[in-house]
């Protein structure tokens, strides 16, 4: 023990420790290192954000592991959209549906699910034609115009048409019942339903799993035009990309051959359109049909 009066070296040492930390001088040094700290991690993750760049997946590669939880449509916010590009036709044509040799025998429990991206721009004379009363309707959150069968999360631009496309694919990725084919068509394509179900009873007898109007101008086949048909094994490659894709293009279709990454010609088939379907405009002896 020390008596008053009796210097305590160990004391005065502490005092003087703390005196010395809690001086307003370092007091506001700390505050400043700690302010800069902060601002360099904020400017950090404002200009590099979460998958700012496109992961090139090759055709054989397989996608980083997936976790338990799915990427839902409604934070899908660090997509960019590229400008499309008019490049020279690449890629080597493919062979058409109707030239293939039947590989497999003709099935009778084929299921199909046709859907179509609906917006207000949409007819509401929907049911006039079969096959548009046969797909599914995936319509912004704010449609108005009736026959919405699905409403996506938010509203889009024409010029967003590709983040429609990927929120309704996800939404598709969830469903827990999957179709053997899907068959996207726009809401101004003209087509029988019987010669729909003719392609698809067609294309069940070969090893083609995407047919439609292939195009050739990009660094990957992808189906243009106004219908186009694809089999699960691609919904699911689609489903499996699609977390991994940063960057898309306005247009859709262009899009989808972004997600499925592929360059092999036995993949896809084109199906000599347009002898059967029509874009916008149909006319015979007996009946004219105009889309504006």
């Amino acid at each position: 023990m020390f008596r008053n009066g009796e210097s305590n070296p160990g004391r005065d040492v502490v005092i003087a420790m703390v005196s010395l930390a809690l001086s307003p001088l370092r007091i506001v040094t700390l505050c400043c290192v700690l302010v800069c700290l902060t601002s360099i991690v904020l400017l950090y993750t404002l200009y590099h954000p979460l998958h700012s760049s496109t992961l090139q997946l090759a055709e054989t590669d397989t996608p980083p592991e997936e976790t338990a939880d799915h990427v839902y449509p409604s934070s899908r916010t660090n997509i960019t959209l590229k400008e499309n590009i008019n490049g020279m036709h690449v890629l080597s044509k493919v062979k058409g549906l109707s030239k293939l040799e039947p590989a497999y025998i003709p099935r009778d429990d084929i299921t199909t699910a046709v859907y179509m991206l609906y917006s207000d721009i949409s007819s509401p004379l929907y049911d006039l034609f079969t096959l548009h009363k046969r797909a599914t309707k995936y319509c912004d959150v704010d449609t108005t115009v009736e026959g919405c069968d699905i409403r996506l999360p938010r509203s889009y631009t024409y010029g967003e048409l590709s983040l429609k496309m990927l929120d309704s694919l996800d939404i598709m990725c969830r469903a827990p019942h999957k179709t053997d084919y899907y068959v996207k068509i726009d809401d101004d394509l003209i087509m029988s339903e019987s010669m729909l179900d003719k392609i698809i009873r067609k294309m069940a007898t070969t090893d083609c799993q995407v047919t439609g109007s292939i195009a050739l101008d990009y660094a990957f086949y992808w189906p243009e035009g106004q219908i186009y048909i694809f089999t699960r094994s691609i919904l699911e490659t689609a489903c499996k990309n699609m977390p991994y894709i940063a960057d898309v293009y306005p247009n859709e279709d262009i899009t989808f051959g972004l997600l499925l990454n592929s360059t092999d010609p036995g993949m896809f088939c084109s199906n000599g359109w347009p002898r059967n379907h029509w874009h916008k405009h149909y006319s015979d002896r007996r009946v004219e049909i105009n889309y504006k």
